[in-house]
């Protein structure tokens, strides 16, 4: 979440840097509560946490995909078995057993 907030804060930052711009080259007042959109960040983490496409909304295809997955809630059995459920990056070819049990 660390990263994905960083994203949005970034583009965030960009867009008063752009307004902040535009208003200095049309010599008009500099508002604050105009240049600041906390949308882009509110909209930002919704949308990553409900597609689980982690990263900037109209970069999808450099997003990581299936970070995050909606929680089961079928029975109880089946929502503490989506809980257990962990993504470990180990290879297949990789001498430890224990982790591909």
């Amino acid at each position: 979440i660390a990263n994905l907030f960083r994203i949005l804060f970034l583009k965030l930052t960009k867009d008063v840097y752009k307004y902040l711009q535009r208003c200095v080259e049309n010599n008009s007042d500099f508002n604050v509560q105009m240049a600041v959109k906390a949308s882009i960040i509110t909209n930002g983490l919704k949308y990553s946490l409900a597609t689980g496409n982690w990263g900037d909304q109209k970069k999808a295809a450099s997003a990581k995909a299936g970070v995050s997955q909606v929680l089961n809630r079928y029975t109880y059995a089946s929502t503490l078995s989506h809980l257990r459920r962990t993504n470990t990056p180990v290879g297949r070819d990789g001498k430890l057993a224990k982790p591909r049990q």
